[in-house]
């Protein structure tokens, strides 16, 4: 009977967690570019994590289920088993700002972190106490301009530029007609390798997944993209999970109780 604790309690840990992945995307309604996550769970049987022993000879009484080793079936438990964002487009919205910068289509921004490149898709960019044009979270942006191997070669640089910023469709820099470099901008394969760090920046994770040159990307100087989190769909996604979190505190008081009348029962025989 106590499996049964274990069942409801691991069905409400798996709903609490999906539970801070809605509210941390309703957290970002308003951040520009940012991509909605979603929580995924697996469900796993007690008797495939246990090792079988062909040697092993059970002591004491014979069981039942020492014939069925397939016997563990009520002991299924659901595990979280991480968060994927969805990379749909968000909407556009027009600033005029000289240095908001969107990403219409499936391309990222080449960024260079303390933690090697990372993938972005926008926002408001500013210019750093270097004068190298960085991100709203200073990160620098990369040209695509120079050996890949060597990024920190590839920072824009905007110390004296002179005239106003404007920057093209493909992603080029201009200053006053003068062409200062352009924004590295890459598409992947798949972005099933792509791993969220922090709420605007990616990791390519998958060494097999090399990215390429935008062939259906667009710059769009002056305008943002906004998040991509409908917050209709992500009440009503909260709502559930609530709803589903109750069962399982049910379930488990439930169980509980029974338990406590199996052992009243059993110390009165």
């Amino acid at each position: 009977m106590s499996r049964g604790l274990w069942v409801a309690q691991s069905g409400a840990e798996a709903q609490a967690r999906r539970l801070d992945v809605i509210a941390n995307n309703l957290a970002n309604i308003d951040t520009p570019s940012f991509k909605k996550d979603v929580a995924t769970f697996h469900e796993y049987l007690a008797h495939a994590e246990k090792v079988q022993d062909p040697h092993d000879i059970p002591a004491g009484r014979i069981q039942d289920k020492d014939f069925y080793p397939l016997d563990a079936r009520d002991q299924s438990y659901v595990i979280m088993d991480g968060t994927h964002s969805m990379f749909k487009q968000g909407g556009l919205r027009v600033t005029q700002a000289p240095l908001d910068v969107a990403i219409d289509g499936p391309g990222f921004f080449e960024v260079l972190t303390p933690s090697g490149i990372r993938y972005a898709r926008g926002g408001s960019m500013k210019i750093g106490v270097d004068g190298s044009l960085v991100t709203e979270q200073g990160y620098p942006l990369l040209s695509a301009d120079g050996e890949a191997s060597q990024p920190q070669a590839r920072k824009i640089s905007m110390r004296d530029t002179q005239g106003p910023i404007s920057i093209s469709n493909a992603g080029d820099i201009f200053a006053g007609g003068t062409i200062l470099a352009s924004l590295r901008v890459v598409e992947f394969p798949s972005t099933q390798g792509l791993k969220k760090q922090g709420s605007l920046l990616f990791e390519n994770t998958n060494p097999q997944l090399v990215p390429h040159d935008a062939l259906q990307t667009v710059v769009r100087q002056g305008v943002l993209e906004t998040s991509n989190v409908q917050p209709i769909s992500e009440m009503a996604e909260m709502i559930q999970a609530n709803r589903l979190f109750e069962q399982d505190l049910k379930a488990l008081k439930t169980v509980g109780e029974m338990l406590g009348r199996e052992v009243s029962d059993i110390g009165k025989i």
